[in-house]
């Protein structure tokens, strides 16, 4: 049964990608390199929950610092047929993501804004927003993109994350993820 209704929240959530319009975003370079300092941060396991309608299912996160500290690599799902893994890392000015789904599709978006600024002493929550930019391996226009993320940084050891999944250029639904940082 618990494997059951894991499928069924990563059905829920797993983008089968379409490329749209490429969409670029004007960001404040120095917001976008707070930002990925708060993404490196995270570094580690996480254990949570995922909402997805009204199913709640565990899943894990582990947080990767990787390419001589010019990358963090997120792994969803580690170690299953159904990991995902997303890499955080800046071109310029600009934070990146690409989020490589386990049904082989790549949606690349860039980050929107981070609020307030990042502040490693502050008890603070931090949001990230990355809205979608373009997309790799391509499927139908009716299967789903993800399109939108959001990580709220809520303190060193809590996180939260929603990806919103759009069907047909139309948002189909978001799943909610809390995580708590493994000791």
């Amino acid at each position: 049964m618990k494997s059951t209704l894991a499928l069924l929240g990563l059905l829920a959530i797993s983008p089968a990608c379409i490329v749209t319009k490429s969409v670029v975003y004007d960001v404040d370079p120095e917001q976008s390199a707070q930002a990925f300092e708060a993404l490196k941060s995270l570094a580690g396991k996480w254990h949570g929950t995922s909402t997805a309608g009204s199913q709640q299912f565990p899943v894990d996160v582990t947080y990767e610092v990787v390419s001589g500290g010019t990358v963090v690599m997120e792994r969803m799902f580690p170690s299953s047929e159904h990991e995902m893994i997303s890499m955080y890392h800046r071109d310029g000015g600009k934070l990146l993501m690409t989020h490589y789904c386990s049904q082989g599709n790549q949606p690349r978006m860039e980050m929107l804004f981070t609020k307030p600024a990042y502040d490693p002493a502050s008890h603070h929550e931090q949001w990230i927003v990355f809205k979608f930019r373009d997309a790799t391996n391509p499927s139908s226009p009716k299967e789903l993109v993800m399109h939108d993320m959001r990580l709220c940084l809520i303190d060193k050891d809590h996180l939260e994350s929603s990806w919103t999944a759009f069907v047909d250029a139309k948002s189909d639904h978001t799943a909610n993820f809390t995580f708590q940082r493994v000791p």
